[in-house]
């Protein structure tokens, strides 16, 4: 399988995730519903027994259940933008939601300073602005990612173990990885 054909498989996993994003919120939207409506009979029956065939119960106050199911789906769409509105302030967001810690162009630290040097090299033979670079400093496996919704606030996280355990030439090979995600938009 190709790069392309690779490509065509996320992007129709991606649209399958969100036909699932929106059945859940349709089965959250039933379930609290329902949960209303139950809550709302058991309250308003002084019957020690309850009785909930017939779906005479899920008439009591329809006005209420079509309010809660509104309610319910505006307050996922209004965490869902909240947090893509966080996510929109670029990968280095999401690298420190994460733990990591920034590398400047100054850090004097050997393995740091040496991750810097190499996403620098990476950014001029890519053509792509350099990226805000950071450290999973509490990471003792190999990975990285990289983060953002455009290359111009693209950030590159490499863990602790990465820079204690490779050498420069795999360190170079982890970061060009990470470059290809962001030329090529996967980040997003």
């Amino acid at each position: 399988m190709d790069f392309f054909e690779h490509q065509a498989r996320a992007r129709r996993r991606t649209r399958s995730l969100a036909i699932l994003f929106v059945l859940a919120v349709a089965l959250v939207t039933l379930a609290v519903t329902l949960v209303v409506a139950i809550t709302m009979h058991l309250l308003g029956s002084g019957d020690q027994v309850v009785d909930l065939s017939g779906g005479g119960w899920l008439k009591n106050d329809p006005a209420l259940l079509w309010k809660t199911a509104i309610g319910t789906v505006l307050f996922i769409v209004i965490a869902s933008l909240y947090r893509l509105a966080q996510l929109r302030d670029g990968g280095a967001r999401v690298a420190e939601a994460l733990g990591g810690n920034l590398v400047s162009a100054e850090d004097t630290e050997p393995g740091r300073r040496r991750l810097y040097n190499v996403v620098e090299e990476m950014a001029i033979a890519s053509g792509l602005p350099v990226p805000a670079v950071y450290v999973l400093e509490h990471e003792p496996g190999i990975n990285a990612f990289a983060a953002g919704m455009t290359p111009s606030d693209a950030a590159v996280a490499v863990t602790r173990g990465s820079i204690d355990q490779l050498d420069r030439d795999e360190l170079q090979g982890v970061v060009a990885h990470e470059f290809s995600h962001i030329l090529h938009g996967d980040m997003r």
